[in-house]
């Protein structure tokens, strides 16, 4: 601008000169013309970073939507996470060139800028090993797809647990997760070694349920059997029939008959206990009970009664 040329050629030798001419330049109607016309480029350019910045998210979100109704459409997770990364990546990229048409608007000299931040970014570089380390291991998580928004995972560094529980959002810099009890874990991704993800696969459990020796336990495991067969979809997260592995242990009077089930992902715990509830019911219903511990204390009456 003819603001920031006036400063940068006046004579330092004569003060009054350069401000009679730095006076007469604010009279000057054609400077308020242009800063006006300035000032209206660079609104538009700030409405126009807007709309772009509309425009390249819903493109991104139209894009994975179609791509979820194709062959190709992956995990919802997966795309969810994608589309995170992706709408933060436009953002930044269309705000960086519209601050730049901006600042070249106004004549302010953005190659120096550039070249200072360059200089300074160099001296405070090597205490930024640790934010470079960050990103480096965040791009190579989304890269490698190791684990997504919403999956349950468990990190560890150096063979410590540091977290366990959901994933809340996956940065290039940090990772967020949500504990069993709610606490949040904001972990850098350079300190990220190792990752259990518990969401990629069917979760397997195993339902031990215990019956007295007593008990005809043929009769009890075709029992069990004749109620899978006919009510194991009650159970909605269950992803095929559960298999009855047989007995597993026989102690203090009671034998164990362990069940097999495999559901949809960190969906078996709830599902264990409802499954081991209405089978319960349905064996007593059946005339099947399931053995309460007991105590024989007739020994202990008969020593009493020698002492």
């Amino acid at each position: 601008m003819q603001f920031l040329t006036l400063l940068n050629t006046a004579d330092s030798e004569d003060p009054i000169g350069f401000i009679q001419e730095l006076v007469d330049r604010v009279k000057d109607p054609d400077l308020w013309i242009i800063i006006g016309r300035n000032v209206l480029i660079a609104v538009i350019l700030l409405l126009a970073g807007y709309v772009l910045t509309k425009i390249a998210n819903r493109l991104i979100e139209n894009f994975f939507k179609y791509k979820s109704k194709s062959r190709l459409k992956g995990s919802d997770k997966r795309n969810n996470t994608l589309i995170n990364v992706l709408q933060n990546s436009a953002t930044i990229f269309i705000w960086f060139f519209v601050v730049v048409a901006v600042l070249e608007l106004f004549s302010i000299p953005v190659a120096t800028l550039l070249a200072g931040a360059g200089v300074v970014g160099l001296a405070i570089g090597f205490g930024a090993q640790s934010l470079v380390k960050d990103m480096i291991t965040g791009f190579f998580i989304i890269l490698e797809n190791q684990f997504d928004k919403g999956d349950f995972v468990r990190v560890n560094t150096s063979g410590t647990t540091v977290a366990e529980g959901e994933v809340l959002s996956l940065g290039l810099r940090s990772s967020r997760i949500q504990g069993y009890e709610g606490e949040l874990y904001m972990i850098p991704n350079g300190t990220i070694n190792e990752v259990i993800n518990f969401s990629r696969y069917n979760s397997v459990s195993f339902l031990d349920m215990k019956f007295s020796i007593q008990e005809d336990l043929d009769k009890v495991e075709e029992t069990i059997d004749h109620y899978f067969e006919n009510h194991w979809r009650d159970e909605a997260v269950l992803v095929e029939q559960p298999a009855i592995l047989g007995v597993q242990d026989i102690q203090q009077g009671e034998a164990t008959i362990r069940i097999m089930l495999t559901t949809q992902p960190m969906e078996h715990f709830g599902a264990t206990r409802r499954t081991r509830k209405r089978l319960k019911q349905y064996l007593e219903s059946h005339g099947v009970f399931v053995s309460v511990p007991t105590m024989d204390i007739n020994d202990f009456d008969q020593n009493d009664a020698e002492e």
